[in-house]
């Protein structure tokens, strides 16, 4: 087989270098200009398609490596050995896109080596981290024999042959555990996922289902490449693999069947919803369909019927994954997203990327070879497999059709980015509304919750009790999507000091304004609101006669940097700055990093002051995070606390609005107390 020649190869190649071109575009930018210029995520649906396709599915579609060496190694069926290296190569590619695609999702990813020093062990991300990690290099362990037989090191060659069913075992160890904790993740979100994908066998299900869609991933790769190099399949081994696959399969649609029976939600097939449709699209593409092909007479020693059923299974359960990880949410939280062009992308370009280092590795090295090759075999030159001439030509299929490629692929990319995102490196535009007076009662005798109170629900018999029961609080769900903290607001008042301590929260105040509300001047959930208003200021300042009060040097540029100070004449307005005032959770504190720092990026402390005293104010949702979270790490380390509580997330977002608003059942909004 010559590969310079192979006009499938070199257009599959063009094709995969093109849509890798175009991620890396996509990657500059979202490294440069944040996930809000290419993503369409936001706080209700923090997880998206690179969670859910480049994470969750990443981490199943690898399961091969794991499934084959346990079956060559562990129960010695030498039949399948010559699948073997192929298996951990793609898996060992596929965890290397698993971390890529996680460093793209994570709001701050040079925090990601923290795991490493600080141990979270009840955490289910902390176990997961930790086992992709060691995997990973577990991974590139059992692969590197190949490396170094082609390479000619046979001292190193003869190490790693030692060191082989060691290596064997941990990764099939390390797999199993964090296979398993991935589903172990989405016990915590019952609240967030639709009633068909949640279940409390949620870690069985995932790993069911990975090794079920191990063994058909493996059948999917040997199918595609023999096709893409015109060699001869292993073809009674993948119709035994296929075969496992289908006992697997149903397996996993009896598990998955009987526990929506057990916990009495097998009846949500019945309603005639989008989310009653998606469920049976994809038990047909992972159970129904592949399982036929694989075990009907008629079709399961056709070649065709093994390729067709392998890669309908594996789109069937990556789309069973990307339910689990993401899109079943949207049932519950009532938010819509739609994945944005940039973020599909990047994802198809990182599996493009995994694609070409798999086609050279299989150009360059023995990927193939059914056992290793023995001494006075003939072994290509070292120069030949790096330089391209291995396998007949250039791995590139030909360099100049893939730089053009490339190049074209980065011009798409950059179409793509200045035609689809919003505000190019500002978030996409989410104004504020701004809180609301809520009736609330306390809370129950005995209750966990860190909040003193809760909304009262006029729907329940009883409750309350009486109207003295009832007080006034303050509901602040400030992008409406139903996530929304009740604030205690006298309470705070009364335990801060009274009416003096308003400026702890109401640091600028409007002209003639006491205890200005959030929202006026912070009016977007991301981006900075501009609260200067020049107009005003000119005429009341004498019109351009007035330009010298702000703009001293008549020779300097008139810009807002440049400007004087507003509190310079607004120090009356300006009732306290210890909003803005470093404490214990700045930058430099563990625990603020701990807190939120993992997930919420944020302005520089000194990038947020100067802005608000030249006008600017920053995103609501970071005014309200900082000036909250830090009023509470102070007050938990003067008390002494041996751990975090009130700083925690749980301790303000603690419920959601599961009745529309508008409802009679719920007449909360604006009660107004004798």
């Amino acid at each position: 087989m010559n590969a310079a020649n192979n006009t499938r190869l070199i257009v599959t190649k063009a094709i995969l270098w093109l849509l890798f071109g175009s991620a890396t575009m996509i990657a500059v930018a979202r490294f440069t200009r944040g996930l809000g210029a290419t993503t369409n995520l936001t706080d209700a649906t923090p997880w998206g398609l690179w969670i859910g396709f480049d994470v969750l599915s990443g981490v199943a579609l690898a399961a091969g490596g794991f499934v084959i060496a346990a079956t060559v190694y562990i129960f010695h069926l030498d039949r399948y050995h010559g699948l073997t290296r192929a298996a951990i190569l793609t898996a060992f590619l596929g965890y290397v896109a698993v971390v890529l695609g996680l460093l793209a999702d994570l709001g701050r990813p040079w925090n990601i080596w923290r795991m490493i020093f600080y141990w979270q062990p009840d955490s289910p991300l902390f176990e997961v981290g930790w086992c992709v990690m060691l995997y990973l290099t577990v991974l590139a362990l059992e692969f590197s024999p190949v490396v170094f037989e082609g390479l000619g090191m046979k001292k190193a060659l003869r190490i790693m042959r030692h060191l082989t069913l060691i290596l064997v075992i941990a990764g099939i160890g390390l797999s199993t555990l964090h296979q398993s904790s991935l589903g172990t993740l989405f016990l915590l979100a019952e609240d967030r996922m639709h009633p068909l994908w949640y279940s409390p066998i949620q870690p069985l299900l995932f790993f069911v289902s990975a090794v079920g869609l191990g063994l058909m991933m493996v059948s999917t790769e040997s199918s595609v490449t023999s096709w893409l190099y015109k060699k001869e399949n292993e073809w009674p081994q993948l119709r035994a693999l296929t075969r496992a696959a289908a006992i697997v399969m149903s397996l996993f649609l009896v598990l998955r069947l009987g526990d929506l029976i057990v916990r009495g939600t097998i009846g949500r097939l019945g309603e005639p919803t989008w989310y009653t449709a998606l469920f049976t699209v994809e038990v047909l593409m992972s159970v129904i369909i592949p399982v036929a092909l694989f075990t009907l007479p008629k079709t399961r020693d056709q070649r065709w019927a093994t390729v067709t059923g392998a890669i309908c299974g594996v789109g069937g359960l990556v789309l069973y994954r990307a339910d689990v990880g993401g899109i079943s949410h949207l049932g519950v939280t009532g938010d819509v997203y739609v994945p944005a062009l940039t973020e599909i992308m990047y994802s198809a370009g990182l599996v493009s990327a995994m694609a070409l280092l798999f086609l050279f590795f299989v150009e360059r090295f023995p990927v193939w070879a059914e056992k290793p090759a023995l001494p006075g075999h003939f072994t290509p030159p070292v120069a030949d497999r790096l330089t391209g001439s291995y396998f007949g030509g250039s791995w590139f299929g030909r360099s100049h059709l893939a730089g053009g490629a490339w190049l074209a692929g980065l011009v798409l990319g950059l179409v793509v980015l200045e035609t689809t995102t919003a505000g190019g490196e500002l978030p996409i535009p989410h104004p504020i509304s701004p809180s609301r007076s809520v009736a609330a009662v306390p809370q129950e005798p005995g209750s966990t919750a860190t909040s003193r109170l809760e909304l009262a629900r006029f729907d329940e018999p009883g409750k309350p009790a009486s109207p003295t029961d009832v007080t006034t609080a303050l509901l602040i769900d400030g992008d409406r999507h139903g996530r929304f903290v009740i604030f205690d607001h006298e309470g705070h008042r009364a335990r801060l000091g009274g009416q003096d301590s308003c400026g702890r929260c109401h640091h600028r105040n409007l002209p003639l304004d006491r205890g200005t509300p959030c929202a006026t001047c912070h009016r977007d959930m991301y981006r900075c609101s501009d609260t200067f208003n020049h107009e005003l200021h000119t005429t009341r300042l004498g019109g351009n006669s007035g330009c010298v009060r702000c703009h001293p040097n008549p020779k300097a540029a008139k810009t807002r940097g440049g400007s004087t100070p507003c509190s310079k004449c607004h120090a009356a307005e300006t009732v306290t700055n210890l909003a803005w005032t470093p404490t214990l959770c700045d930058a430099s504190s563990a625990a603020r990093d701990e807190a939120c720092g993992a997930c919420h990026a944020a302005p520089r402390l000194d990038d947020a002051n100067r802005a608000v005293e030249h006008g600017m104010a920053p995103g609501y949702r970071w005014v309200m995070h900082r000036l909250c979270i830090e009023c509470h790490c102070a007050t938990e380390s003067e008390q002494g606390r041996s751990e975090p509580v009130i700083s925690r997330c749980s301790a303000c977002h603690r419920g959601s609005l599961d009745i529309p608003e508008t409802s009679s059942a719920m007449r909360v909004a604006r009660l107004e107390l004798p």
